[in-house]
């Protein structure tokens, strides 16, 4: 296909070329013609996604049953039978937080909060009015549209019965309270700190500008949070590969070939996981056997992997193991930290 694509002259610098010349002497450009017609454009697209479908079946067994395997491989040189190492990982990655970013739901904050408040008891709640409940300032900006307000005419209005003008009502939770608080610029920095402090005693060494922010804004906090965990990941992948040099500095093993064996745990962790929070999403009752299934199967994974590229004693390994997990744990703490605090400042 390629002969019958080529070019007399180069593109870009307009070198004359052969039928023989696959790259332009003098830039070194591709003697290739890239218009093409549908049906061949068609015909190349089918031939890069059976080579990819190729590559992909030929991967994925190997990769789940054997760990370490591909990792030896790539970095004994085959590295056009199986899947790149950066590009498995990318598409796992991709299904990974794929599937992250479709379960946890958008107001995550709110839920949680929620969930650990206990339901208002109606007998033990304060009893408020329909007066009451409105605010002077609500009051006020009534008055200014549709004058003088009256409460009792408004309760018949909205035909509530009178026993509801004296009973009790739930009240709204701190929480939320707190988040039109935050949101409501009539209300001066000073006195919403005052109203946070009296319900809640966390986040005080932060400015308030930043508190408040949170608070107004909490679900997109953690969707944008949420936005940023791949790239966090990928920043972390040369200092797991560092901390695997450190532990076998006297391998001859490259960096690169303990980044390319990052790259493969990594990918493993990510499908296995993404495939856990499946099932946690589909099946109920079964949420912390299948996270701590799924978390044995990365551990045991990446030991078999690390005791086969590295050729050592299954207890040095191990011992190994352990201090490259608690290395690479505290990294990664370190990291959703700031991660969460870039993102406070960001929103």
């Amino acid at each position: 296909m390629k002969k019958n694509r080529k070019l007399t002259h180069c593109l870009n610098c307009n070198q004359k070329l052969s039928n023989e010349d696959n790259y332009c002497p003098h830039c070194g450009q591709e003697n290739m013609d890239k218009n093409v017609s549908i049906g061949l454009f068609i015909k190349d697209f089918f031939s890069n996604y059976i080579s990819f479908e190729t590559k992909l079946f030929r991967t994925i067994p190997i990769f789940i049953s054997q760990p370490g395997r591909l990792s030896i491989e790539f970095n004994e040189g085959k590295r056009t039978k199986y899947i790149h190492p950066i590009r498995m990982y990318l598409i796992l990655s991709l299904f990974y937080f794929f599937i992250i970013s479709s379960l946890v739901p958008k107001n995550l904050m709110d839920k949680a909060i929620n969930l650990n408040s206990s339901p208002p008891d109606s007998t033990t709640s304060t009893a408020i009015n329909i007066t009451d409940s409105i605010k002077q300032k609500e009051i006020q900006k009534l008055n200014k549209t549709f004058g003088d307000v009256d409460t009792d005419s408004l309760t018949k209005e909205l035909n509530l019965p009178d026993s509801l003008a004296s009973s009790p009502l739930p009240s709204k939770s701190a929480w939320q309270e707190l988040k039109v608080a935050a949101q409501d610029e009539d209300i001066s920095d000073s006195a919403f700190m005052d109203m946070l402090h009296n319900k809640y005693n966390f986040m005080t060494d932060l400015d308030n500008t930043i508190i408040r922010n949170f608070i107004a804004n909490s679900n997109l906090f953690f969707i944008e949070s949420a936005k940023n965990l791949p790239l966090m990941m990928f920043v972390l992948l040369p200092f797991f590969a560092l901390y695997m040099k450190l532990l076998y500095i006297r391998s001859p093993n490259f960096y690169v070939e303990h980044l390319v064996q990052g790259l493969h745990l990594h990918s493993f962790a990510y499908l296995i996981y993404g495939l856990g929070l499946l099932l946690i999403k589909f099946t109920s009752g079964i949420g912390e056997g299948t996270f701590w299934f799924c978390f044995i199967a990365v551990s045991t994974y990446t030991y078999i992997s690390l005791l086969k590229t590295q050729k050592q004693g299954w207890f040095r390994t191990l011992l190994k193991f352990w201090l490259l997990g608690l290395f690479y744990f505290i990294t990664l703490f370190i990291a959703i930290l700031a991660e969460l605090y870039l993102s406070l400042l960001l929103v």
